[in-house]
């Protein structure tokens, strides 16, 4: 598995519980490195892109201006999930180290480091 962390991805999240963001192809932030990714063979940490922009929910991180996908990361919605036993595709698209670091840096005010 090739993906780098950054790299936007479409995938399918169904079948999701609750409040979990769902979506038959909903974009998603890879936030794990390359190496984890090649190692556990399609297993892939990301965190789910909203359309969504409201600054006054801290866990929305907002993807800046000049990119193709728009909106928010969704900080606190990460999942591994297994890219072999889901649909997914890559959208050619990377987001700047700054947005992967504020989103890890929001998680770790959320589960402590």
């Amino acid at each position: 598995m090739q993906l780098r962390r950054g790299e936007v991805i479409r995938v399918n999240l169904n079948p999701t519980q609750g409040r979990e963001q769902m979506g038959d192809a909903r974009p998603c932030l890879v936030l794990s490195q390359m190496s984890f990714n090649v190692a556990r063979g399609g297993l892939v940490i990301v965190s789910p892109i909203t359309s969504t922009v409201r600054p006054e929910i801290k866990t929305l991180i907002p993807i800046p201006e000049g990119f193709r996908v728009s909106g928010s990361v969704i900080a606190e919605q990460i999942r591994t999930i297994d890219l072999s036993q889901r649909w997914w595709r890559s959208m050619d698209e990377c987001l700047p180290s700054a947005v992967v670091d504020q989103v890890v840096a929001t998680l770790n005010l959320i589960i402590g480091s």
